[in-house]
């Protein structure tokens, strides 16, 4: 268990029960650190049928949790792609809670499409969620590390952020950009004693990624979620080594790692969290 009493954190894209970024602001609250939380607003009657059923409220339900391990939790909705909203998401952090030690850029969309298919609209939504997004919360963020000449940002990117394959152009190109701006980020805010990395996750079980449609094929066939799951994403499981998907969980705790002072001499890195994929690629 690390130690991060005392810290603040802003987690973006925290506002789905199975995510990274949920699992990411819960480990960092049960490790001693205040979280402020980031997510679009959603209204309830647009919340998956089986969210609605365990009576999960989004950012509130995050939030409720983030209190229950004895620290500060904060909820801020913000759309990542403007600016000015960023901007405020941020001063709200620092007024209400006095600092942020901790970004966690998670926040993004993923839509699969053949690229001759892909429109500008898709396009263009890609490169803004998760990379113009990642660009104003990482550039809000570290001026006011820079004043504290201290501090740590990990970028969500993926594994097609580092290879490019079918049907994903838009979302690959955005993570790819993400992997260079990170190490960008890194180099020059390096002399600020700040630290910048990047996780690149495999094929997770999310909410991004057809949890709801696992759910359904488990109810239908009588077979767990995580059975579902794997037959669903065969395609992926079957080259990973370690066999399996990952899961929200897995990639909190490399982010925590990297978040810690056990992780004091890394920065510019985009370490694959995958299951062994990309080495058997």
């Amino acid at each position: 268990m690390y130690d991060f009493k005392g810290k603040v954190a802003l987690i973006t894209g925290g506002a789905r029960k199975r995510g990274i970024g949920h699992a990411t602001a819960i480990r960092l609250a049960r490790c001693g650190a205040d979280v402020a939380v980031n997510g679009r607003f959603r209204p309830v009657d647009e919340f998956p049928e089986e969210e609605k059923a365990e009576g999960w409220r989004g950012l509130e339900s995050v939030v409720t949790e983030i209190e229950s391990c004895g620290v500060k939790g904060m909820a801020f909705t913000a759309d990542i792609t403007d600016r000015q909203q960023v901007q405020d998401m941020v001063d709200g952090v620092v007024k209400e809670l006095g600092r942020i030690d901790i970004l966690v850029a998670n926040a993004g969309v993923y839509v699969p499409q053949p690229f001759l298919e892909t429109g500008e609209e898709q396009w263009h939504r890609h490169i803004a969620a998760n990379l113009t997004g990642v660009f104003y919360c990482g550039q809000s963020v570290a001026r006011h590390m820079v004043e504290r000449k201290s501090g740590v940002i990990v970028n969500v990117a993926s594994l097609s952020g580092k290879v490019g394959r079918a049907n994903v152009a838009a979302y690959t190109t955005s993570k790819f950009g993400v992997v260079g701006l990170t190490q960008v980020m890194a180099v020059e805010l390096a002399p600020h004693n700040i630290r910048v990395n990047a996780i690149c996750p495999g094929r997770f079980l999310t909410d991004l990624s057809d949890y709801a449609k696992a759910r359904q094929t488990a109810s239908e066939k009588g077979i767990s979620v995580t059975e579902a799951a794997h037959s669903i994403h065969a395609d992926a499981v079957q080259v990973t080594p370690l066999g399996r998907l990952g899961y929200p969980e897995d990639a909190a705790g490399l982010i925590v790692f990297l978040c810690s002072d056990e992780a004091s001499f890394i920065t510019g890195q985009s370490i694959n969290v995958d299951g062994g994929r990309l080495t058997a690629h």
